[in-house]
């Protein structure tokens, strides 16, 4: 017997334990085989894993990569054991993040030439730049100088400033909210394709942004169209430093899996935590567009010794991004639970409320180890003990996350036009 994800429980499995929900809701018992009907009102009362008589995750995995030429399955495997070089493959969520991606390699190399899979490269989709360091480097960094000077900084577009005076308001009406975004007509247009999509997967179809917003609420609203104009503030990043479609995948999907990951944890406003996730390199794109000699020598000392960009950082530019993107978000007057998301992101325990920087640290290792996008990190960071402990879930959640998050992610790239197709 053994602890199998729901993805991977099929008709025919036999219980080896009373299975019950995460509120102790008692759904079916020991010895009971289980039916297709069964699977479905697990996954309506959030069951993420059970008990499974005569079945480990190994033998589920074995099936999987069975029909595979040994010689595949241990590329596949040396390649994403590189991917998770920086992290510790015997806790039990970095080890079934890890057995996730492997699964998902194989299952997207199936049908390729096992020559091509021999001869695989990193699994991120990053921006390939030359091989060389740039002779001579630019003066250290000083973060705060740096975000204080008159440097042609990116400012929000005028329409979000105008949504939140009247959310302010208290006076204002979902009419009034809807009449302020209706005055920009590429964000209206985004906002309704979003709440349609499998992001939200409402059932019926939301036509007016007055319904939006009487349905989704008026700080959820907000906080949506906050990520939609973040999204166009920045675009004269060198080609040779980011690709900027990688550089907003790599964001996207991080903030899709911050909010699924808040949905787990009961948040009312999830969508603080898909903006969290969505800006939370931010501080990146500030270093490549104003310090882009010392950015490019980091990004590439990290790709020649295997590194961690975020550390290479420190060592280069004498800050990271970040405290950056932190200050950017300070001088914008966001409010301070983005800015602590987006400064604690890769250190949560440092964080005096460590929860939402917990979050966005798991989504954003998730992201790079799915090798969707990048914001230029390669390497799979390390996962702090103590945010995980923080966000208090089973690591079988993470193969249901991971299912989630490809069901909502294309719809929502295509809104932004950043769908691969």
């Amino acid at each position: 017997m053994g602890i199998i994800n729901l993805s991977e429980i099929t008709p025919g499995m036999v219980l080896a334990a009373d299975l019950r929900n995460n509120d102790g809701r008692f759904l079916l018992s020991k010895g009971s085989k289980v039916a297709s009907k069964d699977i479905r009102i697990f996954k309506i009362w959030g069951v993420i894993e059970a008990d499974i008589e005569g079945v480990t995750q190994n033998d589920v995995e074995e099936k999987v990569i069975s029909h595979l030429e040994p010689a595949i399955v241990e590329a596949v495997e040396k390649k994403v054991r590189k991917h998770f070089v920086h992290t510790n493959l015997e806790d039990p969520v970095i080890y079934e993040l890890f057995r996730c991606c492997k699964i998902r390699t194989v299952k997207a190399i199936k049908t390729k030439d096992s020559v091509e899979i021999l001869n695989m490269q990193d699994l991120t989709s990053s921006n390939e730049i030359e091989d060389t360091i740039v002779e001579g480097t630019a003066p250290p960094v000083n973060p705060v100088e740096l975000i204080k000077q008159d440097i042609n900084l990116p400012t929000l577009p005028t329409v979000f400033m105008q949504i939140n005076d009247t959310i302010q308001n208290p006076t204002s009406s979902a009419i009034d909210i809807a009449k302020v975004i209706g005055n920009d007509i590429n964000l209206s247009a985004k906002l309704l394709k979003i709440v349609n999509s499998a992001f939200y997967g409402f059932p019926n179809k939301i036509d007016t942004l007055t319904r939006a917003v009487t349905i989704l609420g008026t700080k959820q609203l907000s906080t949506l169209a906050m990520g939609i104009n973040i999204l166009t503030a920045f675009n004269n990043i060198p080609d040779c430093l980011i690709d900027m479609k990688s550089f907003w995948m790599h964001s996207i999907a991080c903030g899709t899996i911050s909010r699924i990951i808040a949905n787990y944890q009961g948040f009312q406003n999830t969508e603080r935590l898909f903006l969290a996730g969505l800006i939370h390199d931010i501080g990146r794109l500030v270093l490549y567009n104003y310090t882009p000699i010392n950015a490019r020598n980091a990004i590439q000392k990290a790709k020649n010794n295997d590194r961690l960009l975020y550390e290479l950082e420190h060592e280069t530019m004498n800050c990271d991004h970040t405290t950056i993107g932190a200050l950017l978000l300070k001088k914008w007057k966001l409010p301070k639970s983005l800015e602590n998301a987006v400064r604690y992101h890769h250190s949560p325990k440092n964080s005096r409320d460590p929860l939402e920087p917990a979050i966005v640290h798991l989504a954003d290792i998730m992201t790079i180890a799915l090798g969707i996008g990048s914001s230029g990190e390669r390497l799979v960071p390390p996962l702090e003990p103590e945010a995980w402990k923080c966000i208090g879930l089973s690591p079988n959640i993470l193969s249901l996350m991971i299912d989630q998050l490809d069901n909502q992610l294309e719809e929502i790239l295509r809104v932004f036009n950043l769908n691969e197709s």
